[in-house]
């Protein structure tokens, strides 16, 4: 890769901000996800039978400022697996989480 700058994107992590309501309940921390290739990205979400689970499984990779009953939660596999037995959590974060794959910021 001639590209240094692309190399870095390797071990990229996008930070999104979310903020929405299900169930009567907010939900507003900041993602932490994966950043994949094009290549990576076609495979994850055209192959046939993969579920929303395994697309923030696979690219959701931490939070930040997740707040429960007024403690900060800390990123790991079985919170997230909590999340995820709601299908409409699981719908929303596997949104996002390819969503923020084509997202720029713009710099001043």
């Amino acid at each position: 890769m001639k590209l240094k700058l692309l190399n870095a994107l390797k071990n990229a992590v996008i930070s999104a901000p979310l903020n929405f309501e299900f169930g009567g309940l907010p939900f507003k921390f900041t993602a932490k996800i994966k950043l994949v290739p094009e290549n990576e990205l076609k495979t994850l979400t055209e192959t046939q039978g993969t579920t929303d689970g395994e697309i923030v499984r696979e690219l959701l990779v931490g939070w930040d400022d997740f707040i429960d009953d007024g403690k900060e939660v800390p990123f790991d596999k079985s919170t997230l697996e909590e999340l995820l037995v709601y299908s409409g959590l699981t719908a929303r974060l596997s949104v996002e989480c390819i969503n923020a794959q084509y997202r720029i910021t713009e710099k001043n």
